[in-house]
């Protein structure tokens, strides 16, 4: 009995502290932008991709590259990833007109950044917006604690 009481006992305590501990949060890399709202929760990203990562951190494609892959995606709890996300990119560069895409999707939005006129050295500037959970949450936004304000990925013709 006095087991049972023992197991009861934490089982209670493992609950009543579990709450107050933060959800794990991913923070923001080269390549990553994270959406999570305060506390970790609804850990929505967005996501740049078919980039290389310096050992510095700076983000390199190769001169015949034309587009890089991002990507809005809801987080993976239960019944979130049917929500509606929307993401917009621009792309801006010195000398190169800005570009500017957006999709809309359930689930996660997938679009290729354009990346005219490759020439090396030339870096593009790719900002973003996304909204997730159906309107309710924005990103950069002020819930939102690893991106408050705008956050772009930099990207460099190598």
């Amino acid at each position: 009995m006095r087991r049972i009481g023992a197991f009861v006992g934490l089982t209670v305590l493992a609950i009543a502290v579990g709450p107050a501990i933060d959800s794990a949060a991913a923070a923001n890399s080269p390549t990553f932008r994270d959406c999570s709202l305060l506390g970790g929760l609804d850990p929505d990203f967005v996501q740049i991709s078919g980039v290389t990562v310096t050992p510095g951190g700076t983000l390199t494609v190769p001169r015949s590259q034309k587009q890089v892959p991002i990507e809005a995606s809801e987080s993976s709890d239960p019944g979130d990833n049917l929500g509606h996300v929307t993401l917009t990119v621009t792309v801006t560069a010195s000398h190169v007109p800005t570009q500017i895409v957006s999709g809309e999707a359930t689930g996660k939005v997938e679009l290729s950044a354009p990346l005219l006129k490759g020439k090396r050295g030339r870096s593009y500037t790719i900002s973003w917006a996304a909204t997730f959970d159906n309107g309710n949450h924005l990103c950069p936004s002020a819930n939102t604690p690893e991106n408050t304000t705008p956050n772009p990925f930099v990207v460099s013709i190598a």
